[in-house]
């Protein structure tokens, strides 16, 4: 069941978090309230086609990810680059705690007869793929961005809402996968379009 709702977690948290939407979070309790929305259906939808009783679980993580995020947003306004990458960091482990302890909490029921995508999204070895593919999409580029304005100074790296990475994740997950499928060959072809 962790895999699911850490699954759940990167496509709400990142993939469905478009900028438009990090800056009304930023700025409004609303945008973290619809932020806060997505990641609960999110959660809920992915939940429900493996294991339809633990719905409530998924609402919880919900609610209490929609807190998170409304008490960062309060924390981070105006501040400062260190402290930007310090509540980020704080911000994820919030997160992932707290789906570790629910998940420990909630006993997750025993997966049978699931539906043929209920079966995928429950076994580990797809999961972890597709976790790992994830994390190569937003949450890195977020947290390269933290970590490097943090470290370094705001004017070592952009803003997150400044500057484009719709171009390096896309490059970043070709690249993968050509390794993953043994295309060393072809590496430079997706390397080169974008030095040029």
């Amino acid at each position: 069941m962790i895999y699911v709702i850490v699954f759940a977690h990167l496509l709400g948290d990142y993939l469905f978090q478009w900028k438009e939407l990090a800056m009304w979070k930023a700025r409004s309790p609303w945008g973290v309230a619809a932020h806060g929305g997505i990641v609960t259906l999110t959660t809920l939808v992915c939940i429900v086609l493996v294991a339809p009783s633990w719905w409530p679980y998924a609402l919880l993580i919900g609610g209490i990810h929609t807190s998170i995020d409304l008490a960062r947003s309060r924390l981070s306004a105006g501040a400062d680059p260190r402290r930007e990458l310090a509540l980020y960091l704080l911000d994820q482990a919030l997160h992932l705690g707290s789906i570790a302890l629910i998940v420990a909490w909630g006993n997750p029921p025993a997966l049978v007869g699931l539906t043929s995508v209920g079966r995928a999204l429950a076994d580990p070895r797809i999961l972890i793929y597709a976790i790992g593919y994830l994390l190569l999409l937003n949450p890195s580029w977020v947290a390269l961005r933290f970590i490097v304005r943090g470290v370094w100074g705001a004017d070592a790296a952009p803003h997150l809402g400044l500057g484009e990475h719709h171009g390096a994740m896309a490059e970043r997950i070709l690249i993968t996968t050509l390794v993953l499928t043994g295309q060393f060959a072809l590496l430079p072809w997706v390397m080169i379009p974008r030095r040029l």
